[in-house]
């Protein structure tokens, strides 16, 4: 076979430019630390790479979702923690309000301390996350969920709940609406808790319900019926604004009236009422800020006489069981917080280890191994150099190297 000029050239320098191109990835590939430089390198590996690189930053992100959550949480529970030490405080001044030695300005003071109680609950229940948005506002976090009323408080918030994403399948409360904390407090299995003050001495009783007609028109306030010095008329005030809502009604057994959403029914069971016979109505569902100002406005009035200290037992006996429900239920909310916090932590746990695993895995499909490429480099560097000095020597033949 005749070989050309041209090819020899040809060849030379087209072997020549395969391994210097082999030469310079493998120098590529030492200074990155990386085997894979381009998919076309190795399409099944860099897919799988692609892969794990997701799922990766997926997990990163996942960990920061979790620290964002439990910064939150533990700031819902430290508030709840100081809405507990209140709320205790609270009972103790209920408790010592109850002593019968005191007198109606020593209740007053008592009074004004409970107030001082219930401001601090108010700020409490308004804190913010530290970038202005509310706690306890459900979705509405730039809206203050409270504001101070005659009653107690309103609430302006929403129902809604926040949750974010920390695990792949597992989402996390951020927050909780303030009527599952400070209100929806059952106080009754009924719709409305209706108990007869102690003072009474006749035999009728009160029950109440909602009438759906004028269900749109409850109030969510505090009302009292009470009988006349003979017993023949009732009237029914709101407690909570002051106002008579039904005037002086003659009594006959059933009596019937309806009132702001309520139908108030009195009975003979199974005898009449008696003289200054009296019931105090509580919607079922009580909150804490109408608790206390219940009783605070009780502990204003003054007590001259044997009926007013029994309304003052009432409604301290009354306020205090509405208070040990409103504990619990903050307490109940305190170790839901607490429970996501434990989950927070173990899914770190379970999230770092995902960590190392997704790393490894990269490292294996994506990292050099040093010693075998360095050899690789010296080896291609040698075949380099022979086959340049070859191509040399194979160039300078010639016939007329011969001719002298």
């Amino acid at each position: 076979m005749r070989i050309s000029t041209r090819m020899i050239y040809e060849g030379g320098g087209s072997r020549i430019s395969d391994l210097q191109s082999s030469l310079n990835k493998t120098q590529q590939q030492i200074a990155s630390g990386r085997q894979i430089l381009t998919p076309a390198d190795d399409p099944i590996g860099s897919a799988r790479a692609l892969v794990i690189t997701q799922a990766d930053s997926i997990n990163d992100q996942y960990a920061v979702n979790r620290q964002n959550a439990k910064a939150n949480l533990s700031m819902s529970d430290s508030v709840l923690g100081s809405v507990t030490t209140t709320l205790q405080n609270l009972k103790v001044l209920m408790v010592n309000a109850g002593n019968g030695a005191l007198n109606d300005n020593d209740r007053t003071a008592i009074a004004t301390e409970m107030q001082s109680n219930l401001d601090q609950l108010m700020g409490l229940a308004n804190t913010t996350d530290g970038t202005g948005a509310y706690l306890f506002s459900g979705f509405s976090t730039t809206t203050a969920p409270y504001t101070k009323t005659a009653g107690g408080a309103k609430y302006n918030g929403d129902q809604g709940q926040r949750y974010l994403q920390v695990d792949t399948t597992r989402q996390l409360p951020l927050s909780t609406p303030g009527t599952m904390i400070f209100e929806n407090i059952r106080t009754s299995t009924g719709q409305f808790n209706v108990v007869p003050n102690p003072s009474n001495t006749g035999q009728a009783v009160a029950t109440v319900s909602i009438n759906p007609a004028t269900a749109s028109s409850l109030t969510g306030n505090n009302y009292d019926v009470a009988f006349d010095a003979l017993a023949a008329n009732f009237t029914v005030t709101n407690k909570t604004t002051g106002a008579v809502v039904v005037p002086s009604t003659a009594y006959t057994s059933p009596a019937t009236v309806t009132v702001d959403g309520m139908k108030i029914t009195l009975t003979n069971t199974p005898g009449a009422p008696a003289p200054g016979d009296h019931f105090s109505i509580q919607p079922g569902n009580q909150n804490i800020f109408e608790t206390v100002t219940d009783v605070i406005n009780a502990l204003k009035t003054p007590t001259s006489s044997a009926p007013a200290k029994k309304d003052l037992t009432a409604a301290l006996s009354q306020g205090g069981s509405n208070l040990d429900a409103s504990l619990s239920n903050v307490l109940t909310q305190r170790a839901q917080i607490g429970s996501s916090l434990k989950e927070i932590d173990d899914l770190d746990s379970v999230g770092s280890a995902n960590g190392v695993y997704y790393k490894q895995s990269l490292s294996q499909i994506q990292d050099l191994d040093y010693a075998k490429a360095i050899t690789s480099l010296s080896q291609q560097q040698t075949i380099l150099q022979a086959a340049q000095q070859s191509f040399v020597k194979t160039a300078n033949l010639s016939l007329f190297s011969y001719i002298t």
